[in-house]
């Protein structure tokens, strides 16, 4: 088959660890980066999830790292003395938000393989796995850039959404023939998905307020 012609001639790379393979073809060569993890043998499911909770460390690593070097700057300045709690501060939520982006983007991949199963025929084969887990390595690794301040954080996180989402694209069009118009139709239902979620999710909360409070 053509794609898997595609696919086998795919030249794997030098580095001995999976995870930096897979990193390599992600920022160097994004256009082959997922046929390349298909003709892998060495990268599941574990290994992806792995990847992505050790990149998130990235984020509260580099949170604290600026909080420190604020912290004696500030001492060496004012002679103000800091906590640990000082130094640690937001490391942990910044972590969390990027566990729940991890599982969000998880779930939105699992939707994609399933939201069109009504359509199948008898010989239904379904789409490639885990490839909006992959596209969005880099919207994980944009933890590291968390010493720098505010916005210029948030906005290097917001480009690499962006970045992955372009990435996520490029892999359905050369792996699945996607659309545009489709890829778009995919996100705005995932969106509606989330949506009716948070509300359901809102409205649970604001009953047992009102009941138990």
């Amino acid at each position: 088959m053509e794609q898997t012609n595609k696919i086998n001639s795919i030249e794997t790379t030098a580095f001995a660890n999976p995870w930096l393979n897979l990193l390599e073809d992600i920022f160097f060569r994004p256009h082959y980066a997922f046929e390349s993890f298909l003709n892998r043998e060495d990268m599941g499911s574990k290994e992806i999830w792995k990847l992505h909770i050790l990149l998130s460390l990235l984020a509260p690593f580099s949170n604290i790292c600026s909080n420190l070097i604020k912290a004696v700057y500030t001492f060496i300045l004012d002679k103000i003395n800091f906590s640990i709690s000082d130094i640690t501060s937001g490391s942990f939520t910044i972590w969390i938000f990027y566990v729940i982006a991890i599982f969000a983007i998880r779930f939105a991949d699992i939707f994609r393989v399933y939201y069109k199963r009504w359509d199948r025929t008898v010989n239904w084969d379904p789409p490639v796995p885990w490839v909006l887990m992959i596209g969005f390595i880099p919207f994980t690794t944009s933890g590291l850039f968390f010493f720098l301040p505010t916005p210029f954080n948030i906005g290097i996180m917001l480009l690499s959404f962006i970045y992955s989402l372009n990435l996520s694209y490029q892999a359905l069009q050369n792996i699945s023939n996607w659309s545009a118009q489709e890829f778009l139709s995919y996100l705005l239902q995932v969106a509606i998905f989330f949506t009716v979620l948070g509300l359901i999710f809102t409205f649970t909360y604001n009953i047992y307020r009102t009941i138990f409070q």
